[in-house]
């Protein structure tokens, strides 16, 4: 798959720059299961970035958090995914985005309808775009984890002691 621009072309850039500065952006994250794993994925952007996260992102106008959901796997990671369950609705407040300059910083404030994941295909393969740099299985909540990892993988139902 190759890497695409993560922005729709229905938003321009400066544009999409001033509407995360100005108001809190609709979001979908996935819990990525496989069987007994789970996934997490390291980020190269910010806000976040070098952090061990979820796949997932802004939700477009005129589309269900399902198929956003579904979307965002797919672009992110390369996989077909089918849903399991919705774990909730959450907030995350970041002081940097991935629009910062020198001069100037650009909070953001997304709002995150989590769900969990599978792959529709048991022999699937990532196929990472430009947001993540690597991934890692888990099997525990790691104390390091973002606040909100650690909050979204204990509603999650997924038993990560």
């Amino acid at each position: 798959m190759p890497k695409k621009n993560i922005f729709n072309k229905k938003v321009p850039f400066p544009l999409y720059k001033k509407i995360i500065s100005l108001v809190p952006i609709c979001c979908v994250d996935a819990v990525f299961k496989a069987g007994v794993k789970v996934f997490l994925f390291k980020r190269t952007y910010e806000p976040a970035k070098n952090e061990w996260w979820f796949v997932g992102g802004r939700v477009l106008k005129n589309e269900s958090f399902r198929n956003a959901v579904l979307r965002k796997v797919k672009e992110e990671v390369g996989v077909e995914v089918d849903i399991l369950r919705m774990i909730g609705v959450y907030e995350t407040f970041f002081d940097r985005s991935r629009f910062d300059t020198k001069k100037r910083k650009v909070s953001t404030h997304s709002i995150n309808v989590c769900f969990v994941v599978e792959p529709k295909d048991k022999e699937f393969k990532f196929r990472l775009n430009e947001e993540y740099g690597s991934y890692r299985t888990i099997t525990e909540i790691d104390k390091n984890f973002h606040p909100y990892i650690k909050k979204v993988l204990r509603d999650s139902g997924l038993n990560l002691g």
